[in-house]
């Protein structure tokens, strides 16, 4: 989850021992330069539709595996990076708290999806098994739109616009209609349950389930979802058109609109067929790794530490870095379609569960890592997006 982030924001402490090294990152704050941003909006155009059109009139099996590969399981094993730099681990284990969170739960995380292959909790209990892979989509949902909501935010702060208050509430609500329209898609049996099934019956070579709920009550719920939805874009968009004219029109608004409009569509795609999901996250997992770069490559380091000195000679190279994520990312792949009832015993479930509980614990830790709230996380991170601006220049 990519949170909201102030138009200014302060650099990381000038005062660091001489021992720690920091790459020379741009003047300008990184997302305040164009490349990135322009990564993250052509992805529309260049996968998500693309790719959403192949899967519908090919069914390509082998496509959908490499995109998983590349695009899914490289965001997923990028933010267990955070563990390899020294000054983020002083601070997890600062606390009783702290490690409590980011060492703690995250193992829990992996112990539960161990105990449920163990005890092989799907084939005996169907039921509890049905109802925790809900609880499970909806933590993915709320992930999507939150990290939606908070990219968008940094969006808006390229502007150096300041609306009021209550057009961050609103779009906040919005992503929220997001979620909870997917919800009801997955409820549905993967189809919206405003579309008629009549002969269709799958797409993209997924079949659809049966409705979890009475069909008449989950066209009322997506009704009344999509309503409000309208309602809360129309007045966010709205509110934020008369902060521009307000503020002498300036630039990055179209970039603002575009971004916010294409993740609409994109979550459009699965809210009509679920099976497009995978497509409709296209932009969810490069603009993730668009912002995880500056937290990989110029994030300071201390070369007298044993993990740093380690991370810097794997950061060292791009092409080592990249490398290694892809064959990383490609067992992840690999070992998350093999089904726990397939075979083996403990050993074998374990290391299934642990592939599985990845995706989990990434939707809990991106919850914590882009909290610039916190102190540590806006001085070690927010820095590296936007660079300070005097009172003069923001006012």
């Amino acid at each position: 989850m990519i949170p909201a982030a102030a138009s200014s924001v302060p650099r990381a402490n000038s005062e660091q021992p001489s021992a720690s090294t920091q790459p020379s990152a741009p003047a300008r704050g990184f997302f305040e330069q164009k490349f990135p941003v322009w990564i993250i909006l052509t992805t529309l155009i260049v996968v998500t539709l693309p790719l959403a059109g192949a899967l519908v009139w090919t069914n390509s099996h082998r496509l959908l595996s490499l995109y998983i590969w590349i695009f899914s399981s490289t965001h997923f094993v990028l933010t267990f990076t955070v563990y390899l730099q020294s000054e983020n681990l002083r601070y997890f284990t600062a606390t009783k708290r702290n490690a409590i969170l980011f060492f703690l739960i995250p193992m829990g995380i992996f112990g539960i999806f161990y105990g449920m292959s163990v005890l092989r909790v799907n084939p005996r209990f169907p039921a509890a098994g049905l109802a925790f892979g809900a609880v499970v989509r909806l933590l993915d949902f709320n992930h999507f739109n939150r990290q939606s909501f908070g990219v968008y935010q940094l969006f808006k702060a390229r502007t150096g616009l300041r609306p009021p208050p209550v057009c961050k509430k609103i779009e906040n609500a919005y992503f929220l209609c997001l979620t909870g329209l997917l919800f009801v898609t997955f409820l549905a049996g993967g189809i919206s349950p405003w579309i008629p099934r009549g002969q269709l019956t799958s797409i993209a070579g997924t079949a659809f389930g049966a409705p979890w709920a009475p069909l008449p009550l989950l066209r009322g719920a997506a009704a009344g979802i999509a309503s409000i939805a309208a309602i809360l874009l129309a007045a966010g968009v709205t509110i934020l058109l008369k902060a521009w004219r307000a503020g002498g029109r300036r630039s990055g608004l179209w970039e603002s609109l575009a971004y916010l409009f294409f993740q609409t569509l994109s979550a459009a795609l699965a809210i009509a067929f679920f099976p497009l999901y995978a497509a409709a996250l296209a932009m969810h997992y490069t603009e993730y790794h668009v912002l995880m770069y500056p937290r990989c490559f110029y994030s300071r380091l201390d070369p007298t530490r044993t993990v740093d000195h380690w991370y810097q000679s794997l950061r060292g190279s791009r092409a080592r870095f990249y490398g290694l994520l892809a064959i990383v990312s490609g067992l992840v792949t690999f070992f998350t379609t093999l089904s726990a009832s397939s075979g083996g015993g403990a050993p074998y479930l374990a290391f299934v569960a642990v592939f599985d509980g990845i995706f989990v614990c990434h939707y809990f830790i991106e919850m914590l890592i882009w909290k610039f709230s916190d102190p540590f996380f806006r001085q070690t991170a927010a820095s590296l997006y936007f660079a300070p601006r005097s009172r003069a220049s923001s006012s």
